[in-house]
């Protein structure tokens, strides 16, 4: 019986060759577009998955209350105290990502992007299989031991059996020499702990006394700069374990002190810590939920092209239907035939579809800007996911052909020859206005992003956003020499330094009482800067003057605030008003530090030589080549291991701005796909109709109908498709697009023009998809028209 469906199925496609290769497009297209947004959300989805412990690891997070903020960063001394004072706590560890390290190579020091500063029980939370090496309990005891990842060891040896063998490395600018005790296997891409090396945690406290000034890094709870990871025991319960890590607050730091620990597990790190500061690798359940929406609009639109087609083409198996059911088919069996075919198609359709996404992969990657790996553990889920989607298609795709078609009259069939109705051309030309409203919200909602990215990249934030220069360095020391050498260069305007040039990625905030009501505390941005900082950036005076070096007090009990700050602070006259250890000297006019994305906050802008990393230079229009020729040469006498590194104030502007840009072309991309899976069905369905109308286009030229009024008769209807679809749009695209916009401080309001282009692109992918047809038709010779069958 299966024998005879599928000889029916394989001569109803090759009857129908011409709308059989439409749907294969069609389906094809939608399902590699599918398949790559199933590749990226089953990979998002399996973070950690690939370590054999994930439910017993938990990592401790610190929030600050004065900042009510979530923080992975805790003290050194958590990991062993965790240890020593509950039970539960089977093993614990601190990690930190060391700096400057680097490993040599032949006659060169190789820069490693993530070595890990821990002890021996990593092995025990985390999975890492050894290749080489056995795991005692003490690999990494020995100050000067080092694990290698199975990448890194064939990079610097070319083998992994390397046990016993010695390397030098350079953390900061001590060179030390290791022995290498383990090799492990490389982790997946989709763990959020990766590590090229490891080496003993004690490692990292020489770079965190150096920046704070101290020397106890390894007891100071003060000094939060690592991640606490532990391994519970079988049973623990995390609300119980939670109460002991405020019994741990109270007895290491204070009873009332400003900031509480909590357990995160690795299973949730990935997607759950959007509101977790430096949490590292972070995952985005709005993200996933966006692309799987995208990809259900673009296998919608696939399958209302089968359907549209499929209940065209219907019209002409309507006596092989009514002979089948004459001798005695059941409307089941009927209804199970047009079934088979539906899904043998999308079976068809199914390597095609995986071809298309192996080639497209690496534009993918560029488009998401993510990486797309596949990977090995998850395969199984990859193949049942791609093979159910691709059943499930076919089977939503034939149900509604199945249905109608078994339920066909035989009579009536028999008699007429056709099985037509009006019901089912509505809904033919519904489901085609529906095609051309997703097709409407892609292009309405592209124009939208498109218009807010550029808005954003030329608005004025409030200071200088051009002829600006960013040069990053660690060493404070070498920040006074280099800044002198930048100011007596003629190509140089002026210099200054912060710890963060304009516009910020990160944030310093503290809580000040409000000034008025007491018991309010109001959450103020800081800005750490040099003098002439300001005035090199272009942020105008509103009150008072500029920090200066003049004034032996600004470099450390003077400040500057901006008039946000005047406000939510409530202070009546800021000149001179004290806020903690500073006195205001000068108010600033409003200006966006970050984005505008967020709204303008309290800053509290004060001098400091402890916190800059970036030398801020103003230079003249068209100098910047012979300037950066210059600038390497003075960074080069500094003798430095680090590297210049410099950026131009328009390209951090622009990098600040890219998710606009990558949303832009995003949606350009899906409206592009709506475009060409609907442009497909309808040449096809236009093909189909006028063939069905050849007598009648001959009858009309005949009666003197003219080729031109014949076109627009098929023009004509096609438009006013066009444009209810653009009207139903509107005001779906306008909620949306509010939706997305709310999201920005400044904001580029949706404009008319946007849905007149919008109906005008519309009309014209419309207009010429049918025109070939309807041109074709319309200059056929009316005698063979009349004679065609």
């Amino acid at each position: 019986m299966f024998k005879n469906y599928f000889k029916s199925a394989l001569r109803n496609l090759k009857q129908n060759f011409i709308y059989t290769t439409i749907n294969i497009l069609g389906l094809s297209i939608a399902l590699a577009v599918s398949f790559i947004i199933i590749l990226f959300v089953v990979n998002e989805l399996s973070y950690n998955n690939c370590h054999q412990h994930k439910d017993k690891v938990y990592r401790v997070n610190s929030y600050l209350n004065d900042f009510k903020m979530y923080e992975a960063k805790t003290p050194f001394v958590m990991a062993s105290v965790l240890k020593e004072d509950i039970p539960q706590v089977e093993n614990s560890i601190n990690t930190r990502k060391l700096r400057n390290f680097k490993i040599k190579l032949k006659d060169d020091f190789v820069s490693v992007e993530n070595p890990i500063g821990t002890s021996s029980e990593v092995f025990d939370i985390f999975t890492l299989p050894l290749i080489k090496g056995n795991n005692n309990g003490k690999l990494l005891e020995d100050n000067q031991a080092i694990c290698l990842s199975e990448f890194l060891a064939k990079k610097i040896f070319s083998r992994t059996d390397i046990i016993g063998e010695q390397i030098i490395i350079t953390i900061g600018k001590a060179e030390k020499f290791f022995n290498v005790v383990a090799v492990y296997k490389d982790l997946p891409k989709n763990s959020t702990f990766n590590a090229d090396c490891l080496i003993n945690g004690i490692h990292t406290l020489p770079f965190i006394n150096a920046i704070y000034r101290s020397d106890n890094a390894d007891t100071d709870w003060y000094q939060r700069a690592w991640m606490t990871w532990i391994k519970l025991s079988a049973g623990s319960k995390v609300e119980q374990f939670n109460s002991q890590l405020k019994n741990i607050r109270n007895k290491y730091i204070a009873e009332d002190a400003p900031i509480s620990f909590h357990l995160q597990n690795l299973s949730d790190i990935y997607l759950s810590s959007i509101v977790v500061n430096k949490s590292g690798i972070t995952g985005n359940w709005k993200t996933i939920k966006i692309f799987i929406a995208i990809a259900m609009l673009i296998i919608l639109v696939a399958v209302i092209n089968y359907i549209i087609l499929s209940t065209s083409v219907s019209s002409g198996r309507s006596k092989e239907i009514g002979i089948r059911k004459t001798f005695g088919a059941e409307n089941k069996q009927v209804k199970f035939q047009f079934l088979l075919e539906a899904v043998f198609l999308s079976i068809i359709v199914l390597p095609i579809a995986v071809l298309l996404m192996t080639l497209s992969i690496s534009q993918a990657e560029k488009l998401f800007q993510t990486q797309l790996p596949i990977i090995n553990e998850n395969i199984i889920y990859y193949i049942f996911i791609y093979l159910l989607l691709t059943i499930l298609i076919g089977l939503i795709s034939g149900l509604y052909t199945s249905v109608g078609l078994s339920r066909m009259n035989v009579i009536k069939v028999l008699k007429s020859g056709n099985f037509k109705s009006k019901s089912k051309n509505y809904f033919r030309t519904s489901l085609i206005i529906f095609q051309l409203v997703i097709f409407c919200f892609f292009v309405t909602s592209a124009l939208v992003i498109q218009t807010q990215y550029h808005y954003a990249l030329k608005k004025n934030p409030g200071f200088t956003n051009k002829n600006i220069l960013l040069v990053n360095f660690n060493d404070l020391k070498h920040y006074a020499p280099f800044l002198n050498e930048v100011r007596a260069n003629s190509n140089v305007i002026s210099a200054s330094g912060a710890k963060e040039g304009l516009p910020m990625h990160g944030t310093m905030s503290f809580s000040t009482t409000h000034q008025k009501n007491k018991e309010d505390n109001v959450i103020v941005e800081a800005m750490a800067i040099d003098f002439q900082f300001l005035e090199t950036m272009g942020i105008k005076l509103h009150k008072g003057r500029y920090l200066s070096a003049e004034f032996g007090s600004d470099r450390k009990k003077s400040c500057i605030i901006n008039e946000t700050a005047v406000k939510a602070l409530g202070i009546d006259e800021p000149i001179g008003c004290k806020l903690g250890n500073h006195h205001v000297v000068g108010v600033v006019k409003d200006f966006y530090p970050n984005s505008f994305r967020s709204e303008i906050p309290p800053l509290l802008i004060f001098i400091s030589d402890k916190y800059l990393k970036q030398v801020v230079i103003k230079y003249k229009e068209g100098s910047l080549d012979d300037l950066l020729v210059a600038l390497k040469e003075s960074w080069n006498k500094l003798e430095t291991n680090q590297e210049f590194n410099s950026v131009m104030i328009e390209d951090v502007i622009t990098d600040l701005y890219s998710d606009e840009k990558n949303n832009f072309t995003i949606v350009s991309i899906i409206a592009l796909f709506t475009m060409l899976i609907s442009s497909l069905g309808l040449f096809g369905l236009t093909l189909f109709l006028i063939r069905g109308k050849t007598k009648e286009i001959g009858i009309k030229k005949i009666l003197g109908c003219s080729e031109r009024g014949i076109v627009l008769s098929f023009i004509r209807i096609n438009v006013i498709h066009v444009f209810i679809a653009s009207i139903i749009s509107i005001p779906l695209t306008i909620y949306v697009m509010n939706k997305w916009l709310s999201n920005y401080a400044e904001k580029k309001e949706i404009e008319w023009w946007f849905f007149a282009l919008t109906f005008l692109i519309a009309n014209i992918v419309v207009i010429t998809t049918i025109f070939f047809h309807s041109y074709k038709a319309a200059r056929l010779n009316p005698v063979k028209s009349l004679k065609y069958e």
